[in-house]
C-alpha cells in the first residue's frame, strides 16, 4: 500500500465526502494586534525556551518523529523511529502534553486492517523514553490527553461493543468510562475541568455530545446536528467544544465551524469569514481560547487564507495565504506566534489538490515543512 493509499484510511486527511468523517473523527488577541499593528541530526534536542514543531514523516514500514524550530524546519532533530505494520503509520493525539506524545499504531507483523486492534503509545519528548501503555486500541480514532498529559483516554471495540477508556500514565492503571453497543460510533473529546468525559455519538439522529463519569450514565449536553458533525476540539479551559457541522448555505451544504458552551449548551454565534457559503476547515483554538482560527475554501479564487475569529466580537483577520490553494490549520503553538497547517494546492475539499505542511506565522511569513513523503503534524513542544 502507498502512503496516499493509507491516507485515505487516516483521521488526518481532508475529508472529501462526509462519509469518511465517521473514520476519523484567539490566537492571543493581544498578540496578534501587536503583531498585525536543513539538514536532519540524531541528537537529542537541547534545552530552549522556543517552541518547537512535533510532527513524523510517514515511511512505508516506519515513521520517524521530528523536533524542528518553527522558522528553520529543515533543522529538524530526530527523536525516534516507529516501526509499523507495511503502509500504516502513527495516529498521534492532537498536540503534546508538556513532553509527551501519544499515538496509536498497528505493530509489524499484525494483519494490516483498519479494524485491527492497535498499539497505544507514549513517548517523552526530553528523554525519549516509550512506553507501551495498551494492545486494544482503535488505530483510526486519536486518543486524547488530560491533566496536563497525567492521563489518557481511548477507544476499543469488540464488534458493536465500543469502550472509552481512561488510563493514568505514570501507573498504566485503566478503567472504562463508558461503553455502548452502537452500529455508528463514539468518539472521545477530550475532559472538562470538572473532570467529565466529553465524547460524541453518531446515530440515525446524527451528531450528540454527551458527558460522562466513570461508570455512571452518560449525561445529554447538546444535539450538534442531525448530520455526521467532526473536528472535534476541546477550549483550552474545557469550557466549550468546537467542531464542523454540515449545514445549507446558499445552494450548496457546506462544513462550518461551531462553538457550544458545556456547562449551557448555548451556541456562540461566530463572524462570518470569506464567503459566508464557502465551505471552512480544521477549527482550532488560539492557546488563551479566546479565539478560533478556521481555513476556508479557495472558491473561485486562487487561494484562501486561514482566518482568526475573535469570540469578542472583533473584526475576523486573515494570516499570510498560500500562493495556490487553501490552510487547514492543525495547531497553534502556546506563545501564540506560529500556526502548524496543513495546505492544499486546489480548491475545496472536494477538488483538495496536493497536500502539504507549513508554519503560518502572526508575522506574515510561511515556512514549508518538506520531506519526501507525508508529514504529519502533531504539535509544540516547549522545553522547561
Amino acid at each position: 500500500m502507498s502512503d496516499h493509499t493509507r491516507r485515505r484510511f487516516s483521521s488526518r486527511s481532508l475529508s472529501l465526502v462526509a462519509g469518511t468523517a465517521v473514520l476519523g473523527l484567539a490566537i492571543s488577541g493581544f498578540l496578534l494586534v501587536r503583531a498585525l499593528t536543513g539538514e536532519e541530526t540524531a541528537t537529542v534536542a537541547t534545552t530552549t525556551s522556543a517552541p518547537q514543531l512535533v510532527f513524523a514523516e510517514f515511511g512505508e514500514n516506519a515513521d520517524r518523529l521530528y523536533l524542528a524550530p518553527p522558522e528553520r524546519p529543515q533543522e529538524r532533530t530526530l527523536i525516534e523511529t516507529i516501526e509499523h505494520a507495511p503502509g500504516w503509520g502513527i495516529n498521534p493525539a492532537a498536540g503534546a502534553a508538556g513532553p509527551l506524545v501519544a499515538y496509536t499504531v498497528l505493530a509489524p507483523g499484525v494483519v494490516p486492517e483498519r479494524d485491527t486492534p492497535a498499539e497505544l503509545w507514549v513517548i517523552d519528548l526530553a528523554t525519549r523514553e516509550r512506553t507501551r501503555i495498551a494492545r486494544d486500541a482503535d488505530l483510526l480514532v486519536a486518543p486524547a490527553f488530560a491533566d496536563d498529559g497525567a492521563v489518557l483516554v481511548y477507544r476499543r471495540s469488540a464488534g458493536s461493543q465500543q469502550e472509552l477508556v481512561r488510563v493514568t500514565v505514570a501507573g498504566n492503571t485503566r478503567s472504562v468510562v463508558h461503553a455502548e453497543q452502537t452500529a455508528f460510533g463514539i468518539f472521545p473529546i477530550g475532559y472538562t475541568a470538572g473532570g467529565d468525559l466529553l465524547f460524541a455519538r453518531l446515530s440515525t439522529t446524527g451528531t450528540d455530545v454527551f458527558s460522562v463519569r466513570d461508570g455512571a450514565a452518560a449525561t445529554p449536553l447538546f444535539h450538534a446536528s442531525d448530520q455526521i458533525a467532526r473536528d472535534w476540539r476541546l477550549a483550552p479551559d474545557g469550557s466549550a467544544v468546537s467542531y464542523l457541522a454540515p449545514e445549507a448555505r446558499g445552494e450548496r451544504i457546506v462544513h462550518r465551524a461551531h462553538i457550544v458552551g458545556v456547562d449551557n449548551g448555548q451556541e456562540h454565534v461566530l463572524p462570518d469569514s470569506g464567503s459566508p457559503t464557502g465551505e471552512q476547515y480544521g477549527p482550532t483554538w488560539a492557546p488563551d481560547g479566546r479565539a478560533l482560527t478556521v481555513g476556508q475554501e479557495a472558491e473561485t479564487g486562487d487561494t484562501a487564507s486561514a482566518t482568526v475569529l475573535s469570540l469578542a466580537g472583533d473584526e475576523p483577520v486573515d494570516l499570510a495565504p498560500p500562493e495556490q490553494g487553501f490552510d487547514v490549520p492543525v495547531q497553534w503553538s502556546p506563545d501564540g506566534r506560529y500556526l502548524a497547517a496543513r495546505t492544499f494546492s486546489g480548491v475545496n475539499s472536494m477538488d483538495a489538490g496536493t497536500e502539504s505542511a507549513v508554519i503560518i506565522s502572526i508575522a506574515g511569513d510561511r515556512y514549508p515543512v518538506t520531506a519526501a513523503t507525508e508529514v504529519i503534524l502533531i504539535g509544540w513542544y516547549v522545553h522547561a
